[in-house]
């Protein structure tokens, strides 16, 4: 009896022991690829932060050229001579946009300020700017010649005139745009720089990086080859980040081009900060390990005692997982990963069969969420959400699978006219597409349409060509649907 229980003991030690020595292992190098993932995301989500700000900046300054632009276009048509008309639009760009100045330079006589007042411009910074340039240029300008500020000088042909309006955007002003320090803390900085570092926006912060006026300059000795590469890549106008020390002061520089000129946005965050986001997820995940690997040795312990009671729970477990894992917890709806997994695993399993996809966008969902509340915006999304799978059968493949994109993929069509059928299903339910306890609001969406194997045999083709089709929807005025070959206007 001792024998037979000795025997049973070693018939489910040895296997328990080699199982700890294997998950150990491979416990051990999943750390080390863990530790070098936990850094990616970090330098990752670094400069995903740094282009959300280059955009921000670009955008603005991209905003007060285009209306430079349509000014410019209105003065090129008036007489040679100071009308109201300019006067107006001067005083326009300044109210309206983010320039503090306005400068009309017509001719080589003399110039017209913002204010409306003639002036001689001999020995002044407009000097260099009477050429007539064939696109909007913009020029930093260390000390301009109207408040005696840095700043960005816009300088924008007036067409059929042969002159130019020239507008001052003050480099402060970008700091209300990029406030990393409410993210990263105090010490971090965010400055605007030319392709080889010459700071053109000078940060809040007190950094060694900052005090010779190029990010470079000041490099530790130590971190001079870094520096280098990192230089390099900017100028080659790439998106990167790189650990470096000035003075003892260690950051992660992150830089991005901004879209304009050779101009980066460079932001740096403090290494300690860095370091603390990245051990901490990797502490997270080394912590889940071990708890994994303890739940493996009570797994066994559990196994030995009742094999079929372990097993129909642990099915159970993975089975509830996997629903969570595969929902999206604001709609209800496939979420983006399960709803690509299953729509692959369909066209796997059904090559030759007939299906559709479509893709949709909620319109103006931005403005929704800006003018009525995000809250808001999340029950419209909720409430689709809710009714759009009534319209279509309970093996159809429907997800939401990006903020306000939803995919729906339908399928065993069986005949090529289905397809325009449930597309008109699809038209018919935004025309009564409401949202609303006491205010309804009537959301509209635009659809693009693709039919598969047509438009693509595999999942990325298909999507393609339906998001194609989307944008063709958009373009034509959004609030309705249009297929990837047109097959809804051929009736």
């Amino acid at each position: 009896m001792k024998e037979e229980r000795g025997r049973i003991i070693l018939q489910w030690l040895i296997p328990l022991v080699c199982a700890i020595i294997v998950i150990a292992i491979m416990l051990l190098k999943f750390s080390v690829d863990i530790r070098k993932d936990a850094v990616d995301i970090v330098e990752k989500e670094l400069e995903e932060t740094a282009q959300k700000y280059a955009l921000e900046v670009m955008n603005e300054l991209q905003g007060i050229r285009d209306a430079g632009e349509t000014a410019a276009q209105v003065i090129g048509q008036q007489p040679p001579r100071r009308t109201d008309t300019t006067m107006l639009l001067l005083e326009a760009l300044v109210d309206k946009t983010q320039v503090y100045e306005v400068v009309y330079v017509n001719g080589k006589e003399a110039f017209i300020e913002q204010d409306g007042e003639y002036a001689n411009f001999e020995g002044r910074i407009y000097d260099e700017d009477l050429e007539t340039f064939p696109n909007v240029v913009y020029k930093y300008l260390p000390d301009d010649d109207v408040l005696g500020i840095p700043a960005i000088q816009m300088i924008v042909p007036v067409p059929e005139d042969k002159g130019n309006l020239l507008l001052f955007y003050s480099v402060k002003r970008i700091k209300s745009l990029i406030r990393v320090d409410e993210r990263y803390g105090n010490t971090t900085f965010a400055v605007l720089v030319d392709k080889d570092g010459n700071i053109l926006s000078q940060g809040e912060s007190g950094s060694s990086f900052l005090k010779d006026g190029n990010i470079w300059k000041g490099i530790d000795r130590k971190f001079q080859n870094a520096g280098m590469q990192a230089k390099v890549a900017m100028q080659n106008g790439s998106t990167d980040s790189v650990k470096l020390s000035a003075n003892g002061e260690e950051k992660t520089l992150v830089f991005t081009p901004i879209g304009i000129n050779d101009w980066n946005l460079v932001v740096g965050v403090d290494q300690e900060y860095v370091d603390s986001n990245q051990n901490r997820m990797w502490g997270n995940v080394l912590l889940m390990m071990i708890q994994l690997l303890g739940v493996v040795v009570v797994f066994f312990l559990i196994y030995v005692i009742g094999n079929l009671i372990g097993k129909k729970r642990n099915a159970e477990k993975s089975k509830t997982l996997q629903e969570k894992a595969d929902t999206d917890l604001l709609t209800g709806l496939n979420n983006k990963l399960a709803t690509e997994r299953k729509i692959k695993e369909y066209i796997r399993d059904y090559p030759n069969s007939l299906a559709m996809m479509f893709v949709l966008d909620i319109d103006n969902f931005k403005k929704i969420n800006d003018t009525l509340g995000h809250a808001f915006g999340d029950e419209v999304l909720r409430t689709l959400g809710k009714r759009i799978g009534v319209n279509f059968r309970v093996t159809d493949i429907i997800g939401r699978t990006g903020g306000d994109e939803f995919t729906i993929f339908l399928k065993d069509l069986k005949e090529d006219a289905n397809t325009i059928r449930e597309s008109k299903k699809l038209i018919h339910f935004f025309e009564d597409f409401q949202v609303g306890e006491y205010v309804k609001y009537s959301a509209t969406a635009s659809i693009g349409a693709a039919v598969f194997p047509a438009h693509g045999s595999d999942f990325e083709s298909l999507y393609k060509a339906a998001d194609q089709a989307l944008y063709k929807a958009k373009k034509r005025g959004k609030n309705q649907l249009a297929f990837y070959d047109d097959r809804d206007r051929e009736e």
